[in-house]
């Protein structure tokens, strides 16, 4: 009965472990102020002051972060620029990779910190998560 029991509570561990694969961990990701995007729990791009450069168009609610050689990048557009913690939007997701461009589209970013013109979104699932800056 013991053996039953402790095979069931190994079993039980690996699953909530499994579960966690590839989904961005909030608590880390709501303390650095690092424009980035993740996908899967994995860093696709991570803005680097010396080597990027940042973008932002107030119209189109878009941010843009790329290499100085353009060949890096990611572009966010939302149908609003959330104000306040909570507020949902709707998002689509361009981002370079080695075998091309890739895309999201229709995915619910939800704010999860704004701290002056940092905003960081995730979507539910946390498989989807963007830090952009707000560019004045």
């Amino acid at each position: 009965m013991k053996t039953r029991l402790s095979i069931f509570a190994m079993s039980l561990l690996l699953l909530c472990a499994c579960d966690q694969q590839g989904v961005t961990e909030l608590a880390g990701f709501i303390t650095d102020d690092t424009v980035r995007l993740e996908l899967d729990g994995e860093r696709v791009f991570t803005y680097d002051e010396d080597g990027c450069q940042l973008a932002y168009n107030e119209k189109r609610c878009e941010f843009r972060a790329h290499t100085d050689t353009m060949l890096d990048y990611f572009v966010v557009s939302l149908s609003t620029v959330p104000s306040r913690l909570g507020a949902k939007v709707n998002a689509s997701i361009v981002w370079s990779t080695d075998t091309g461009e890739k895309t999201k589209e229709n995915i619910t970013l939800e704010a999860k910190r704004i701290k002056g013109d940092v905003i960081w979104l995730c979507d539910a699932s946390r498989r989807n998560a963007v830090v952009v800056r707000v560019l004045e």
